[in-house]
């Protein structure tokens, strides 16, 4: 198994928060104890790490942003049930449970339903518990439960994935679950389906203006945990039509075709139809899993051209790099900003696979994991991301001058993407086999065909071409004895067009227009 949560575990702590207006949990006066995570862990000297917060200490004891924070503790909260419904792991159970009282204390309950606060939530939290509403590098919005939000949409993920899991094994816990789901989508209907419908001009195209804090990126995390509300509560009508509704917003991100930026991408933000960044990128997959639970076409497609034709042509070019911009209709984009991140990495995991599932598309199975490869060493710096003996997953990959150089700290973030890429990988062991084929051998751009090549141990091999052509390609492709290879040729949409082994030696295949081909030998 590669999932190891040793380093989440580490920056688990319980406290008691303070008694303060218009927040509360489940049984808090029975159980005072609950759990967040700590943001950030730096290494030390010895090779271990020291838990931090965010923003400069203060006299006080606590940070200008805080010691723990919604986003991340919503986070670890599915970490945990993923891990508890994947193994039955009590100790995981247990763990989710805390995190998610500890979440749902950071959600404003105030005693006037009027209150425009309401089912909202304060980002930062003080090594004693206390809240900061206003965080120091002002937050937006400040206050922090003043508005839609970044972690309100990641609570809403933690509490439909949460209210799930629980239901049937603890009623009265996924009952109050639920609730605070039914709140936080309140605060949804509120302040952003309030702009269902309307559209903005933005880059000359029509552009959804009901996303939350304009995002297509954190609404799709919202509808993460909204699809796994919905499979578990079907009668809450209610919860579907926010789904529903919120989805729409999402699948109309989806931009370019095959051969022209953003190559069928759902793009992440909605003030822009220029620019990708990998960092929370799991709108595909939750598109996917709409068009699971609701049967929505538009839905389903956007994730399919996200998938087969977006996503070839970034792990191709060399990854999920934090910006990348092109004007519409250019035949490729500009890399702005070059940092990689786990988040990035297992947002492409984690989408090719819900999107193979829920289309039938077992090619992007194998892309699933190339994808996964990031963590071995197919990233920019050639070096292992991802320690399955701690559980340690770097903070990332910086590029002054175009150089990988990993970033060696492990806080709570890059930890929790890190172990959900590994808990998606664990399940699929095939997948797994291929992520683990991840030395870099060579990436050739050619007019019409992009090539990345990888080799692994064991005698594993893998080859990813992506098409830039209008009509179907040959290419020469080096197979590495002795072992055979699995031929695989797909179209823009994932349909497999031929599926063959082929002996090892110096053999050609087809790429067919705007498609790709993978030429896959798995270890012996």
């Amino acid at each position: 198994m590669l999932t190891n949560l040793a380093h989440l575990d580490s920056l688990r702590v319980r406290i008691v928060p303070p008694v303060t207006a218009g927040h509360t949990t489940y049984r808090l006066d029975d159980e005072p104890h609950v759990e967040v995570v700590w943001t950030y862990a730096e290494r030390d000297a010895g090779g271990g790490f020291r838990a931090v917060g965010g923003g400069e200490p203060n006299a006080a004891g606590g940070y200008g942003q805080g010691a723990f924070n919604a986003d991340d503790i919503a986070r670890a909260a599915v970490v945990y049930t993923r891990h508890w419904r994947a193994t039955g792991a009590s100790t995981s159970r247990d763990a989710a449970r805390q995190l998610l009282r500890g979440l749902c204390f950071l959600q404003t309950v105030p005693a006037d339903d009027t209150d425009p606060r309401s089912g909202n939530v304060v980002l930062w939290q003080q090594p004693d518990g206390r809240l900061n509403p206003r965080a120091l590098p002002v937050e937006d919005p400040d206050p922090s439960d003043s508005g839609e939000s970044a972690w309100l949409a990641r609570t809403i993920w933690a509490l439909g994935e949460g209210a799930a899991a629980f239901g049937g094994d603890d009623d009265g816990f996924a009952a109050f679950l639920r609730r605070r789901l039914g709140l936080a989508l309140g605060a949804v209907r509120r302040q952003v389906l309030a702009r269902y419908g309307q559209w903005r001009p933005v880059d000359d195209t029509a552009t959804p203006a009901w996303l939350i804090a304009d995002g297509a990126d954190l609404t799709g995390e919202a509808l993460l945990g909204l699809c796994e509300y919905t499979r578990s509560n079907a009668g809450d009508d209610d919860a579907r039509k926010v789904l529903e509704q919120l989805a729409e917003g999402v699948a109309a991100m989806r931009t370019g075709t095959p051969w022209t930026w953003p190559f069928g991408a759902v793009l992440p933000w909605g003030l822009s139809r220029t620019e990708w960044h990998g960092w929370a990128g799991l709108a595909p997959g939750a598109l996917a899993q709409v068009y699971a639970v609701c049967g929505d076409l538009g839905a389903r497609d956007a994730a399919l051209a996200d998938a087969a034709s977006f996503t070839p042509y970034l792990l191709v070019g060399g990854g999920p790099d934090n910006l990348r911009a092109g004007l519409p209709g250019a035949r490729d984009a500009l890399t702005l900003d070059g940092v990689q991140l786990a988040y990035g990495a297992h947002s492409r995991v984690e989408s090719l696979l819900a999107t193979a599932r829920a289309t039938g598309r077992p090619a992007l199975r194998t892309l699933a994991g190339v994808a996964g490869s990031w963590f071995f060493g197919n990233n920019p710096a050639g070096a292992p991301m991802y320690d399955p003996d701690t559980g340690v997953t770097c903070d990332g990959i910086d590029r002054p001058g175009g150089r990988g150089v990993v970033h060696r700290d492990a806080g709570a973030e890059s930890t929790i993407h890190g172990l959900l890429a590994m808990l998606a990988l664990d399940a699929e062991p095939e997948v797994a086999a291929v992520a683990r084929i991840a030395r870099p051998v060579a990436r050739t751009d050619g007019a019409e065909l992009h090539t990345l090549d990888l080799s692994g141990p064991g005698g594993g091999h893998l080859t990813l071409l992506r098409s830039l052509a209008t009509s179907t390609r040959t290419a020469d492709v080096d197979v590495p004895g002795p072992a055979p290879a699995v031929v695989s040729v797909n179209d823009p949409a994932g349909q497999e067009l031929e599926h063959y082994t082929t002996t090892a030696g110096r053999v050609r295949v087809l790429v067919a227009a705007g498609g790709f081909t993978t030429v896959a030998q798995l270890p012996s």
